[in-house]
């Protein structure tokens, strides 16, 4: 009851479509002839106007044009027998002709459009229909068996499309059936949804949904194709209503060809652009593969280090890209239109504005790319933050701590602070672990020496192949201030180092039965009792 409802207004919203052209034919020159800037130019046949010029055609006047239709016309009338039937309008780029058989009647341009303010396809529907019905009705007489003969073929053509729309109109609705009983079976085998490879695309409910909805709309569409159709050739079988099918026809069309012209001439363009990406396609795939090379250390250049590869690539193509699409924008369809140009500024501007501090990120990081100022794997610290670097970008720089926590830098942030990298030199030179030891005079200080080196080579993780070494730091009025320095090659440990470093220290001195407490002296002024 809800398709037959559907169908039912469908063909009404087209019926009345309709019968507004037919109102609208009327009314164009109505409004034309009230209207005092337009000079009208009539077009006569005999002694009656059948109608009026109101613009000018290339080097014709109104006046001119209505002299040579008006010529076209007797011609017309004295060469053949005329039919309804003959009379035809054919488009030709902007323009709109409209002809007896293959002979020329009158050309509708731009100017009749600007003049009648209305689509060329309208005024050629409304000239046509008055030359059917003030020009060749003239020549037509009918006798009454031609007539009654005509009436009842009009009848037989009129109901064998309305029972041909009604049957395909049935068939329409038990297609719609086939596919919801088809729909319902897919439910059942897809009760789950859509998974592909264990990711849900769609759950049950949304996959029902989409279903009904795509088949909702399949039935929308074939029911308006199929409304057009029966009620195009309803109007063009009865002889009075055939102008009007015609603009239904020429509605329809116009677009399609129009489309099909612009996709046409879009086709040089269109392979243009192939063929840069084509070729981009490729060219970024050498560079890929030239820059892997590079970073692997099979191809070697001078002052050109591997771990600049991979962000040199991305640099160069982004560049290549960024021309790429300088390239190909001209030729994009509508790109040279104001709308087009205009989004595309707008676009333009709203970008720069929200990307300013990504801008300054993204320079941070090529600036740190080539400066080296670390590598992934290093142990670092950037302001108070250390960790382990685990991935760079042009935007922001990854550590994890030893606690296991991830931290996000931005580039722009770490260039301008201070950046320190315990693994750069501990690779090759080692990284000196250093602490501070206070000690009182009483204790001989190469005793002192002598348990500090000790508890150093004790430390797992300190290098034996270098010696510790201490330094005499200050002295001060109650006691001595040592610094232990050991190397390590595992700036990644430094926190266990140091907690080990210390205990042997702790250990070393207990051992010797030396306490690690300070000697102080404090002095207490006790003022006297006169009492």
């Amino acid at each position: 009851m809800k398709s037959f409802m559907i169908r039912i207004a469908t063909l009404i919203l087209l019926l009345a479509f309709a019968v507004g052209l037919c109102a609208n034919a009327g009314s164009m020159f109505e409004i034309a002839d009230k209207d005092n800037t337009l000079s009208s130019a009539p077009v006569i046949y005999g002694d009656k106007v059948l109608f009026n010029i109101y613009a000018g055609l290339d080097d014709f006047s109104a006046h001119e044009r209505a002299v040579v239709i008006s010529k076209r016309l007797k011609d017309l009338a004295e060469a053949v027998s005329l039919t309804q039937d003959s009379l035809h309008i054919q488009i030709e780029e902007s323009r709109r002709h409209i002809l007896y058989a293959d002979k020329l009647i009158m050309i509708i341009a731009d100017a009749d459009t600007i003049a009648l303010k209305e689509d060329a396809d309208e005024i050629a529907g409304a000239y046509h229909s008055l030359i059917s019905e003030r020009f060749i009705q003239l020549f037509i007489s009918y006798s009454f068996k031609d007539n009654i003969f005509s009436i009842i073929k009009t009848i037989l053509l009129a109901g064998l499309v309305i029972a041909l729309a009604i049957v395909l109109f049935r068939l329409l609705a038990r297609l719609m059936d086939m596919l919801k009983r088809l729909v319902a079976r897919f439910k059942k085998e897809y009760s789950l949804g859509i998974v592909v490879r264990g990711f849900r695309i769609l759950t049950a409910e949304q996959f029902d949904k989409t279903l009904s909805f795509l088949i909702s709309l399949t039935n929308l569409i074939l029911i308006i194709i199929l409304s057009y159709f029966a009620l195009y050739f309803l109007l063009y079988v009865i002889p009075y209503t055939r102008f009007i099918a015609l603009q239904l026809q020429a509605y329809i069309m116009h677009p399609i060809a129009e489309v099909g012209q612009a996709i046409l001439h879009y086709v040089p363009n269109l392979l243009f652009i192939a063929v840069v990406i084509f070729v981009s396609r490729y060219v970024l795939k050498f560079l890929r593969y030239f820059f892997d090379e590079v970073e692997k250390g099979n191809i070697h250049f001078k002052n050109f280090y591997p771990e600049w590869a991979d962000s040199t690539y991305q640099l160069v193509k982004f560049l290549i890209l960024f021309f790429v699409v300088v390239i190909i924008f001209p030729y994009l369809p509508g790109s040279d239109s104001p709308a087009f140009q205009g989004i595309s500024i707008f676009v333009g501007v709203l970008v720069s504005l929200g990307s300013s501090s990504a801008i300054s990120n993204i320079i941070a990081g090529i600036i740190l790319t080539y400066m080296r100022a670390f590598r992934i794997g290093d142990y670092i610290k950037i302001g108070d933050k250390e960790g382990f670097l685990i991935e760079t970008s042009l935007l922001t720089i990854k550590i994890k701590t030893v606690k296991n926590v991830e931290i996000s830098i931005p580039n722009s942030v770490v260039l301008s602070g201070n950046i320190t990298d315990y693994s750069s030199y501990a690779r090759e030179e080692n990284l000196i672990l250093h602490t501070n030891v206070c000690m009182g005079y009483e204790v001989p200080f190469q005793k002192v020496v002598e348990i500090l080196k000790d508890a150093a080579l004790k430390s797992e993780g300190i290098n034996t192949k270098k010696e510790p070494f201490v330094h005499i730091k200050n002295l001060n009025d109650y006691y001595v201030e040592y610094e232990l320095n050991a190397y390590t090659d595992k700036p990644e440990s430094m926190a266990r180092l140091y907690s080990e470093l210390h205990r042997n220290v702790m250990l070393g001195f207990e051992a010797e039965g030396i306490s690690l407490l300070l000697p102080t002296q404090s002095a207490i002024k006790i003022k006297e009792d006169k009492a």
